[in-house]
Protein backbone atom coordinates (compact mmCIF):
# COMPACT_ATOMS: atom_id res chain seq x y z
CA UNK A 1 0.00 0.00 0.00
CA UNK A 2 1.56 3.74 -0.84
CA UNK A 3 0.10 6.86 -0.06
CA UNK A 4 0.26 9.67 -2.11
CA UNK A 5 0.92 13.25 -0.86
CA UNK A 6 -1.55 14.33 1.77
CA UNK A 7 -2.77 11.00 3.33
CA UNK A 8 -4.20 11.03 -0.39
CA UNK A 9 -4.98 7.08 -1.80
CA UNK A 10 -6.13 6.01 -5.05
CA UNK A 11 -9.34 4.94 -4.08
CA UNK A 12 -8.73 1.63 -6.52
CA UNK A 13 -5.49 1.06 -3.91
CA UNK A 14 -7.82 1.65 -0.68
CA UNK A 15 -10.60 -0.54 -2.11
CA UNK A 16 -8.26 -3.36 -2.40
CA UNK A 17 -7.03 -3.04 1.28
CA UNK A 18 -10.61 -2.82 2.51
CA UNK A 19 -11.35 -5.95 0.88
CA UNK A 20 -8.29 -7.62 2.14
CA UNK A 21 -8.85 -6.47 5.83
CA UNK A 22 -12.45 -7.25 5.61
CA UNK A 23 -11.16 -11.47 4.60
CA UNK A 24 -8.22 -10.81 7.57
CA UNK A 25 -10.30 -9.42 9.87
CA UNK A 26 -12.96 -12.16 9.71
CA UNK A 27 -10.38 -15.40 10.04
CA UNK A 28 -9.00 -13.60 13.23
CA UNK A 29 -12.66 -13.03 14.71
CA UNK A 30 -12.85 -16.97 13.87
CA UNK A 31 -9.63 -17.85 15.54
CA UNK A 32 -8.30 -14.61 17.07
CA UNK A 33 -4.82 -16.20 16.51
CA UNK A 34 -3.60 -13.16 14.60
CA UNK A 35 -1.74 -10.33 16.12
CA UNK A 36 -4.02 -7.32 16.75
CA UNK A 37 -1.80 -4.54 17.02
CA UNK A 38 -0.26 -5.02 13.36
CA UNK A 39 -4.26 -4.87 12.14
CA UNK A 40 -4.91 -2.24 14.19
CA UNK A 41 -2.39 -0.17 12.90
CA UNK A 42 -3.57 -1.16 9.47
CA UNK A 43 -6.75 0.57 10.03
CA UNK A 44 -5.99 3.39 11.29
CA UNK A 45 -3.90 3.93 8.36
CA UNK A 46 -7.15 3.18 6.18
CA UNK A 47 -8.76 5.48 8.85
CA UNK A 48 -6.04 8.36 7.83
CA UNK A 49 -7.12 8.70 4.14
CA UNK A 50 -9.49 10.43 1.99
CA UNK A 51 -12.31 7.93 1.79
CA UNK A 52 -15.70 8.01 -0.12
CA UNK A 53 -18.73 7.49 2.59
CA UNK A 54 -19.13 3.51 1.59
CA UNK A 55 -15.66 3.02 2.20
CA UNK A 56 -15.85 5.02 5.80
CA UNK A 57 -18.24 3.05 6.71
CA UNK A 58 -16.81 -0.21 5.59
CA UNK A 59 -13.64 0.52 7.32
CA UNK A 60 -15.38 1.34 10.64
CA UNK A 61 -16.95 -1.46 10.86
CA UNK A 62 -13.33 -3.16 10.87
CA UNK A 63 -12.54 -0.47 13.01
CA UNK A 64 -15.57 -1.60 15.21
CA UNK A 65 -14.46 -5.81 15.18
CA UNK A 66 -11.20 -5.07 16.29
CA UNK A 67 -12.10 -2.57 18.91
CA UNK A 68 -13.85 -5.79 20.17
CA UNK A 69 -11.22 -8.12 19.65
CA UNK A 70 -9.12 -6.08 21.73
CA UNK A 71 -11.45 -5.63 24.55
CA UNK A 72 -11.85 -9.70 24.59
CA UNK A 73 -7.82 -9.65 24.54
CA UNK A 74 -7.31 -7.46 27.49
CA UNK A 75 -10.10 -9.17 29.68
CA UNK A 76 -8.48 -12.40 28.98
CA UNK A 77 -5.33 -11.06 29.77
CA UNK A 78 -6.44 -9.08 32.95
CA UNK A 79 -8.09 -12.63 34.32
CA UNK A 80 -4.14 -13.78 34.13
CA UNK A 81 -1.96 -11.58 35.77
Amino acid sequence: MTALPGNTMNHQLIETDLVHLERIINRIASSHGLSLSYWRKRVDSVLSMSLMPAQRKRIGHIDAVISMLEKTASGKTAHLG
